[in-house]
């Protein structure tokens, strides 16, 4: 009778653990969410007071301190990068992955100074960075952008390069697209974007390709060989109920004459053509592509769209 008692226990406690694990409504598997490394590390850099190496992992509240004309790297192995520049103080809050809507979300404070983020994960997953600057969120679900917060002034700055980065400021959402600027001060009145000067984007676009390149840019494939395609198109693969999205076909290789298009969108409906719209409601997605050349050869490709009520992007 023991015997069975104590199995009965060692079982009711494996049923409590998967359900904390599995959480109230959204699951929550700690092994899936990205660790966080120092990828390169030039010169006097600090995490939490001591010297910060190649290779260490970032913990969570850990905070990450360049000195001047020093610089970080850090990388997310979902795919993420985030530059840290000199004179720079920022804590990474935590890395939490919800199973259910397949979304990373990355939390971070810039205390002052400088950062480059690169919020990408592979087509699979989606990726949310929420910063906090001067108790304002800086929200990015998968955009390329640079920020900048001078702490005595209480001011920051943040370039879009690609993608989208929302600022919520209590009264009013603002919206950074491709190729904007704002600057925002606290208890300021809320600035409205403007185009950023071709010499900054420059700049930042050289920093996007030293650091790996983007999953946004749409390159095209190179003809020959076996028949390739991607999809193109999706600048943001989240939005909120109801969510238009473009697609587009981007096709190489094989025979050079397309037999056919076709698009599944993951909610029973379908087109054919090199480019399609369609209209999601709240839901996660996988939109696949499947193109066929006149010699039989046929690819697919396939991307996840999430839409939810409201997403904040």
């Amino acid at each position: 009778m023991r015997f069975i008692n104590g199995r009965l226990v060692l079982l009711l406690v494996f049923l409590f653990c998967c359900n904390v694990l599995s959480g109230a409504g959204s699951t929550v598997y700690a092994e899936d969410a990205s660790i966080v490394r120092a990828s390169q590390v030039d010169g006097s850099v600090t995490v939490n007071g001591k010297p910060l190496k190649d290779g260490d992992i970032i913990q969570r509240d850990d905070r990450i301190v360049t000195k001047e004309k020093s610089v970080a790297i850090l990388t997310w192995s979902n795919g993420s990068m985030l530059e840290i520049y000199p004179e720079t103080s920022i804590v990474l809050k935590g890395v939490i992955f919800e199973g259910d809507n397949k979304l990373e979300k990355t939390l971070l404070t810039l205390e002052r100074g400088r950062i480059f983020a690169k919020a990408q994960t592979p087509e699979h997953i989606f990726s949310h960075f929420e910063i906090s600057v001067g108790n304002t969120p800086v929200m990015s679900q998968g955009a390329e952008f640079a920020l900048k917060y001078e702490e005595s002034e209480k001011k920051f700055t943040i370039w879009s390069i690609l993608g989208r980065v929302v600022i919520e400021t209590g009264t009013k959402r603002i919206r950074v697209d491709d190729g904007q600027q704002v600057v925002l001060v606290a208890g300021g009145s809320p600035a409205t974007p403007t185009p950023m000067p071709d010499r900054t984007r420059e700049a930042l676009t050289k920093a996007s390709k030293r650091l790996g390149g983007s999953l946004l840019i749409e390159e095209e494939l190179s003809p020959g060989g076996p028949l390739k395609a991607k999809i193109g198109g999706v600048r943001n693969r989240r939005g909120s109920a109801p969510y238009t999205v473009q697609f587009k076909a981007i096709i190489g290789g094989g025979s050079g004459k397309i037999k056919s298009i076709r698009w599944d969108f993951g909610d029973g409906e379908s087109v054919q053509g090199k480019n399609a719209q369609h209209t999601f409601t709240q839901g996660v997605y996988v939109v696949v592509l499947t193109v066929e050349d006149e010699n039989g050869q046929r690819i697919t490709s396939q991307v996840s769209i999430s839409v939810e009520i409201d997403c904040s992007c």
